[in-house]
């Protein structure tokens, strides 16, 4: 197999991270110099001042935030793992947490994962951070990178938790995969989604090492992984002890406690919300005005591939692989359970509100990554010598032509939605 030259693959990094560092100041200088303050919109650095006084309820209702209302008391409505992050910091900051730099220092984690990720997948380091740059700033995360409310924090502490365990998939480090996993479920719920995905790869691993054959020899090696999903229980145990500590249900996060789905008719999920959902962001797209000026949905989003690029090569692996009858086991579920999550997105009320495209299909990235990753060995045969280097494949001249395009379109949407603001 080739190699990677890691002395110029940390060069490439420090590169990558050097610009992307500059363009935030950048981006934060034209809001008004932003990057310091601390953003209102943050129900976790309240929920963490709330611990730090023995409380699960905020004291209060904010009318500001999206408060969850039960039994009298307010309470954050989101799942709690990012409040672990802004604990430690309100002993230094108190309430003006800087969560603006939280959640770019999430983007930057979440790109340099991805990176490294796909270096292990013998990818040229140029190729690599090109690709993450698209990733993670090429996408909705760009914009949700530079503000730092609840729902981003969410979104993006979820991101580098995922990147961060298909990472350790691709190394083998099954423990610390599952782990962080787990902690991911308590940014977005539906990350369970991931946890079939590394069952699949490992136990697939074990399976073709152990030379074994037939359904039961499979189902013999797989059960071995019993040891590994010990953590991730306990930790599961602890979202449901706090769940029923505040809402006297162990699944109950709290969103179902808020006026918006408590008034809603189909309540917060329903199988009626999925076909305009699908509709807006499959078949929504962007158009022009007549003075050329963008004309683009702000509400519920649209074509999620344009706002977020990267799926494109993983459509055009997906048919690729399918053509060239590639599609293993771990494939199969990586793309399955992208589908299924993206389906659970869409039977939600709404698809985000004010937002830049289709803000929620970012949970769905790191799965993506790892189905790129996961297959880029058996692509060497496929790629012509030209565009073989000293890893097995780099971008091509149309692929990078997408990643700029891409990353552009995402400037582009956070400057027009933060100044806008």
């Amino acid at each position: 197999m080739p190699s990677i030259d890691k002395r110029q693959s940390r060069y490439t990094l420090i590169v990558l991270v050097v610009i992307v560092l500059f363009g935030y100041l950048l981006l934060h200088d034209l809001s008004g110099g932003t990057l310091l303050q601390h953003n209102a919109w943050d129900s976790y650095t309240l929920q963490a001042l709330s611990w730090r006084e023995g409380r699960l309820d905020l004291g209060q209702d904010y009318s500001y935030l999206e408060i969850a209302q039960y039994e009298g008391k307010y309470y954050c409505s989101f799942p709690p793992v990012p409040t672990l992050v802004m604990l430690p910091l309100t002993y230094i900051f108190g309430a003006n947490t800087p969560n603006n730099i939280v959640v770019m220092l999430y983007a930057i984690i979440a790109a340099v994962l991805i990176y490294k990720s796909l270096l292990l997948a013998f990818m040229r380091p140029t190729s690599a951070a090109l690709l993450a740059a698209l990733a993670v700033f090429g996408s909705n995360a760009m914009w949700m990178s530079t503000i730092g409310g609840v729902w981003f924090q969410a979104q993006l502490l979820n991101l580098v938790l995922l990147s961060g365990a298909f990472y350790c998939a691709l190394k083998n480090r099954r423990f610390a995969a599952y782990v962080l996993v787990a902690f991911a479920v308590g940014c977005r719920p539906f990350s369970l989604l991931a946890f079939p995905v590394l069952f699949t790869a490992f136990a697939m691993k074990d399976y073709n090492a152990s030379g074994a054959k037939g359904t039961k020899q499979f189902l013999c090696v797989a059960i071995t992984q019993w040891k590994y999903l010990i953590a991730p229980a306990i930790i599961g145990i602890a979202y449901m002890m706090f769940n029923y500590a505040r809402f006297d249900n162990v699944f109950e996060f709290g969103h179902n406690y808020l006026p918006e789905f408590i008034e809603a008719e189909n309540g917060q999920f329903s199988l009626t919300y999925i076909p305009t959902n699908l509709y807006n962001i499959l078949l929504r797209f962007v158009g022009f005005k007549e003075n050329l000026q963008l004309d683009y949905p702000i509400f519920d989003g649209f074509c999620f591939i344009i706002a977020n690029p990267i799926f494109v090569f993983c459509i055009i692996r997906l048919i690729t692989d399918i053509i060239k009858k590639r599609m293993e086991p771990v494939r199969i579920v990586t793309n399955v359970c992208m589908l299924i999550m993206l389906l659970f997105l869409c039977a939600h009320k709404t698809f985000g509100g004010w937002q830049f495209g289709a803000r929620y299909t970012v949970d769905m990235i790191p799965l993506g990554i790892f189905f790129l990753a996961w297959g880029a060995k058996d692509m060497i045969d496929d790629i012509p010598r030209s565009y073989q280097g000293e890893s097995s494949w780099i971008l091509r001249p149309a692929d990078r032509v997408v990643c700029m395009l891409g990353i552009i379109f995402n400037i582009y949407g956070t400057l027009a939605l933060n100044l806008a603001g």
